[in-house]
């Protein structure tokens, strides 16, 4: 393969993680890195090897040299700084949630096919080995029939926390609900019957600290979804069907890199040993430059339609609270 030369716009927490991400990666470059503070971006480019650095993110996207951006920017930024990106012609990768809005991801999409270039969400646990293990399991009916899911994720922190006191983040429910919300869609489908969504909100501003969802399905199915911000982390995966049962319990279930799959009785049918090359982050940006290599506009690990699916449906959840 090619080396494909990487920009990466903006330059906080997940900006560096994803930079030694694609420093471990003998096919990836990161060629140039953009902040609104030249200074800054120039600090960053060195730990990280950029040859290039820019003030501005204008800068970046006409770089005719970067094959790829990928966006670390805030959440309510993304939709500004993706369409910056497609109007420049240049393919991309940004963090999740896409964006506040499923008009403006379907905006995004359209854009994208029209400039014939790759847009993708940085969902990287859809790209990780023991997603797709688990998802072929159902395929292959080693579980049965999904009878529930139970999924919850509550993170660290007080009243000083980036999702309280950093509204445009976008709360819990676009930042943490997410990942309960994509599990239990991969499952059992991106069109259920009903919603209930409840929500503890903080601030004038009512920004959501605490969300409870549940999904029920015509077929008698259901996902019960919790996330928030707590005083201790709890983060599990729970999935029952009529013949087989999975627990993640012992490591984020989002970034999971063993699962063991058993039957009624506690008897192990399969395990598999999903180990990450380097943090988990490798195997989306290994999934975008195939993409690349490839001529594809559309990754079908993180197709854009589901993507537009699960902002719908985040949607629906912050309408019903």
């Amino acid at each position: 393969m090619k080396k494909v030369r990487w920009g990466i716009m903006g330059i906080g927490r997940m900006a560096g993680v994803f930079g030694n991400t694609l420093k471990a990666l003998e096919q990836a470059k990161v060629y140039a890195v953009a902040s609104r503070n030249l200074e800054k971006a120039t600090e960053f480019g060195a730990e990280y090897g950029a040859v290039k650095c820019y003030g501005s993110y204008e800068e970046l996207v006409q770089d005719e040299q970067v094959d790829i951006i990928y966006i670390a920017t805030p959440i309510a930024c993304h939709y500004d700084n993706v369409k910056l990106c497609l109007n420049a012609g240049k393919h991309v990768l940004c963090e999740k949630a896409f964006t506040q809005s499923a008009e403006g991801a379907r905006e995004l999409y359209a854009l994208a096919k029209e400039k014939k270039v790759l847009l993708m969400e940085g969902l990287w646990t859809k790209c990780q080995p023991v997603f797709r293990k688990i998802m072929e399991w159902n395929r292959e009916g080693k579980l049965g029939r999904i009878q529930a899911i139970d999924a919850r994720f509550y993170t660290k922190g007080g009243r000083d926390h980036r999702l309280v006191k950093n509204r445009s983040q976008g709360g819990v429910l676009f930042d943490l609900v997410i990942y309960p919300l994509m599990y239990a869609c991969a499952i059992l489908g991106y069109e259920p019957e009903q919603i209930s969504a409840l929500a503890v909100k903080e601030g004038d501003g009512g920004i959501d600290i605490m969300d409870s969802i549940q999904l029920r399905y015509k077929n008698g199915a259901f996902a019960t979804l919790t996330s928030g911000v707590s005083h201790e982390r709890q983060i599990s995966l729970y999935i029952q069907g009529t013949s087989g049962r999975i627990l993640i319990q012992d490591e984020f279930f989002f970034q999971a890199q063993r699962v063991v799959l058993e039957d009624w009785n506690g008897q192990v049918k399969e395990e598999f040993d999903g180990s990450f090359m380097i943090n988990g982050y490798e195997y989306e940006a290994i999934e975008a430059m195939q993409c690349i290599e490839q001529g594809k506009t559309r990754s079908e690990l993180l197709p854009m339609e589901e993507t537009i699916a699960i902002l719908e449906l985040l949607e629906r959840c912050r309408e019903n609270q």
